[in-house]
Formats: C-alpha cells, sequence, structure tokens
C-alpha cells in the first residue's frame, strides 16, 4: 500500500439481476428471462404447479403490449448498486 487515500467513485459497482414480477387478472407470477413464466405464492415462493388457469392467463398477458405490460410489474428486473 502507497499510504494513498482510495477514493470511492460515485458511479455504481454493478448490478443485481432477477426476474420480473407481475399481478395480472389476480395471479402474482415472474417471468425469467430464459425460463419464462412461473406462478409465484404470496411470499414470493415458486408455486409447484401451474395449471390451465395460469396458462390461458398468460396467452392473454403476451398478448399485451410492453407499455401495457409494464403497469401491471411490481418488481424485479436488474438492479444498479
Amino acid at each position: 500500500m502507497t499510504g494513498k487515500a482510495v477514493v470511492r467513485s460515485a458511479r455504481s459497482h454493478g448490478f443485481l439481476c432477477g426476474p420480473k414480477l407481475y399481478r395480472y387478472d389476480g395471479l402474482f407470477f415472474e417471468v425469467h428471462s430464459y425460463c419464462g413464466p412461473h406462478p409465484l405464492k404470496a411470499d414470493g415462493e415458486l408455486k409447484k404447479q401451474a395449471g390451465r388457469k395460469f396458462w390461458k392467463m398468460v396467452e392473454q398477458f403476451q398478448a399485451l403490449t410492453d407499455k401495457e405490460k409494464s403497469t401491471y410489474r411490481i418488481g424485479g428486473g436488474c438492479q444498479e448498486f
């Protein structure tokens, strides 16, 4: 060590990314970038199964525009830190 002060930048140090979280048509679910959609329990844990009601909702949700989908997004995605 040279005795010089370490200067920390005000810029970000990285990103933390996860699946996007949505609440649509009464269902809470995530959309992962390569695993796709999956229903979630109220506590955010994955449900064991995705039934017909869920897949019918996904079909309707996928028909929405990106702008419309964003209105139902409640979290997730990439966060800068």
